[in-house]
């Protein structure tokens, strides 16, 4: 397994590691490890592993994750302890830079389509849909920012089928 593979499934399946939208904090901790920090404000709270952000809501005094971002480009820094052990552990290394077409071919050869998103309010980012899971996926344009380069996933965003 590669990262990309990882990449791929999380966008066709809307999970990471088993764990779907929709679990506990606790289910996404058994799974992705106990490094990890909590930004709770009021009913929401968002869960940081890094490579991987959780956001939850309180519903009727239960914590249910409701999205779900993979955050590619913090790759392009060269932290370590960026990427949980669970996931180096299923998917080896994980590149600094994912390549759009690199990225865009293994999720056709898995049978995934990506529709681009029409998007003025993206900043010089393209947007792209897999529409049969909702995910969303956003690429560096012709500038990109930070250490990333042109043309790299910026991010992938599962969610459950809402307008992000």
């Amino acid at each position: 397994m590669s990262d990309i593979h990882f990449y791929v499934e999380a966008t066709l399946r809307n999970e990471v590691l088993g764990v779907l939208l929709g679990a506990s904090p606790e289910a996404w901790e058994a799974s992705l490890g106990g490094d990890f920090l909590d930004d709770v404000q009021r009913s929401r709270m968002r869960r940081d592993y890094g490579l991987i952000e959780v956001a939850f809501v309180k519903r009727n005094g239960i914590w249910e994750s409701v999205t779900v971002s993979v955050q590619i480009h913090r790759l392009a820094r060269g932290l370590e302890d960026v990427v949980p052990q669970s996931l180096t552990d299923a998917y080896g290394e994980f590149s600094e830079y994912v390549p759009f077409d690199l990225f865009h071919e293994a999720l056709l050869t898995r049978g995934g389509r990506l529709e681009e998103v029409e998007e003025p309010s993206t900043g010089g980012f393209r947007q792209f849909r897999e529409p049969k899971a909702q995910s969303h996926l956003y690429v560096t344009g012709e500038t990109s920012p930070g250490d990333m380069r042109p043309g790299s996933v910026w991010s992938i965003v599962l969610s459950r089928g809402n307008r992000l």
